[in-house]
């Protein structure tokens, strides 16, 4: 039986990518080489191209994780979006016996709503509670708003808005990371509506530039979540290219439970990975989902 960790690096060098282009095919096997995904936010012609990272990081906790054998925790955070991931990742892994799956997400939260929960203090309980091997994260449907704070407005996507929700997003992501985790973050598909689904890009493009600055895979769901004109589709090509679905919600924001499975298919493929099949006798309890939070 191989290591698991010359498992993980034979399986990065043939090229499982957890950040590549959701506009390719299905599923990747162990030997494949996916296309990868570029940036949501436009390229500055008058400087050079980003160097992007587009694959999990091997942080300690996941390589530890692999090595030992030992079950894999994934920690979903977010808001209702990062919820509807969980259910769809618990969904795609559960019949895989090296993961569990934990539900930290909690609806109607955002980085400009830290009145209402902050997100640093519920993460770091959280953690406490329970550490994770790799953390999934989705936000940004809630804050594409202006915010007021301190007698100051601060515009949405303005100079300052920028500079405030990025600190947040900084001290959350190294939260993450502290004890050793690896971190992917998951961008916002196609909406419905024009002028929110304007809003909705622009939050992707900021999030796919700061995580580009803090060497985190960003996920860009959008060329899986339309048509083939590039609009708004209720109906979506279904799993491994299966007969169309209706994958999106009556709201036209949020996604079916299979619409969730599919932005994220190549993601969830790329994860599987780290489990190599083992022989009955070596294998954990069967995977797991958990809601830590308690809501």
């Amino acid at each position: 039986m191989f290591d698991r960790t010359a498992v993980l690096f034979i399986g990065i060098a043939v090229g499982a990518s957890i950040g590549q282009a959701f506009a390719s095919s299905g599923g990747n096997g162990a030997t494949s080489r996916p296309a990868v995904a570029a940036p949501v936010a436009a390229a500055n012609p008058a400087q050079p191209p980003r160097s992007c990272p587009t694959q999990v990081g091997l942080s300690p906790r996941l390589v530890s994780a692999m090595r030992d054998g030992g079950e894999i925790h994934i920690g979903v955070f977010g808001d209702s979006f990062g919820d509807g991931l969980w259910a769809g990742l618990y969904n795609d892994l559960r019949r895989q016996n090296s993961f569990t799956v934990h539900r930290f997400a909690k609806q109607a939260t955002g980085f400009t709503r830290y009145r209402t929960v902050n997100l640093l203090e519920d993460a770091r309980t959280k953690l406490a509670e329970q550490p994770v091997d790799l953390a999934v994260v989705s936000f940004g449907a809630n804050d594409t708003q202006d915010i007021y704070e301190d007698g100051k407005l601060m515009r949405y996507m303005g100079d300052d808005w920028r500079q405030h929700v990025g600190d947040k997003v900084r001290t959350y992501v190294a939260l993450l990371q502290r004890d050793g985790a690896s971190v992917v973050w998951v961008g916002l598909p196609r909406m419905r509506d024009a002028e929110f689904d304007a809003k909705v890009q622009q939050m992707n493009g900021f999030y796919a530039e700061l995580m580009c600055d803090l060497h985190v895979p960003f996920i860009d769901t959008l060329p899986k979540s339309v048509d083939t004109h590039g609009a708004f589709s209720e109906y979506l090509p279904g799993l491994r290219g299966g007969e169309p679905i209706k994958a999106r919600a009556p709201d036209g924001i949020h996604m079916s439970m299979t619409g969730y499975r599919i932005l994220i298919s190549d993601m969830t493929d790329s994860i599987r990975q780290f489990a190599p099949e083992r022989p009955t006798s070596e294998r954990p309890a069967a995977g797991r989902a958990t809601e830590a939070a308690r809501r």
